[in-house]
């Protein structure tokens, strides 16, 4: 009985020793190339630079091409770090007559490095609440990366967001509008194989004017 006992506890022994350097090797290869997805959280600042005149019907407001810009200021994963942000989307609310709207929204983004080493681009939704009289805005959703240039090229990556927003001006401008502080944050992939490097990408926007907000209130 008694050797019994040993051959199964040296056998254990020499399992787990031979397991061991897998597993360290496993947990050293955390953060490279090829491996499994890592967490990430990120802030910034946006602001909407194009409000579109709403189609109005009854109290059913929808809204098409808004346009929204900003930065991240600071991400703890680096590629993300400092990146200039653009989105175009969508959006329908319902507004009641003191101006409380609740609504949804779906657009395309894009993530921008200011060295012009790539972009990270994808689509997003987003619940909107808040009221348009006032200009008080909370917006919330999820985003998904559809693709990438540069050092992102064949990265992957999700999450969610949030942005509580209201009317001040643009910084460096006297151009009031919608703004405030957002949240990026998710999960993220690195390709197998590292990016040559070679490709670099150009941020075009779009030709459309800035458009001051517009307040408009009910009388009572």
């Amino acid at each position: 009985m008694k050797r019994t006992i040993f051959f199964i506890f040296l056998t254990l022994v020499l399992v787990l020793t031979t397991l061991m350097p897998g597993a360290a090797l496993a947990k050293n290869n955390k953060f490279k190339h090829g491996s499994v997805y890592q967490d990430f959280t990120g802030a910034g600042l946006i602001y909407v630079t194009y409000m579109p005149d709403p189609v109005i019907k009854n109290k059913i407001w929808r809204y098409e091409g808004e346009i929204v810009e900003g930065f991240l200021a600071e991400c703890d994963w680096d590629l993300l770090a400092g990146t200039a942000f653009w989105s175009e989307h969508d959006s329908i609310v319902r507004v009641d007559e003191q101006g409380n709207a609740h609504g949804v929204m779906k657009g395309d983004f894009s993530l921008v490095r200011p060295d012009g080493s790539g972009s990270l681009d994808g689509t997003f939704t987003g619940i909107i609440m808040g009221n348009l009289f006032t200009g008080d805005i909370s917006d919330s959703g999820v985003w998904v990366g559809t693709g990438g240039t540069g050092v992102f090229e064949g990265v992957k990556a999700f999450g969610k967001w949030s942005a509580q927003l209201s009317i001040g001006p643009i910084p460096g401008t006297d151009i009031y509008t919608l703004i405030g502080p957002v949240s990026w944050e998710g999960k993220y992939k690195l390709p197998a194989d590292p990016p040559s490097g070679k490709k670099s990408w150009k941020f075009n926007k779009p030709n459309k004017p800035l458009k001051p907000w517009k307040v408009t209130r009910t009388k009572r």
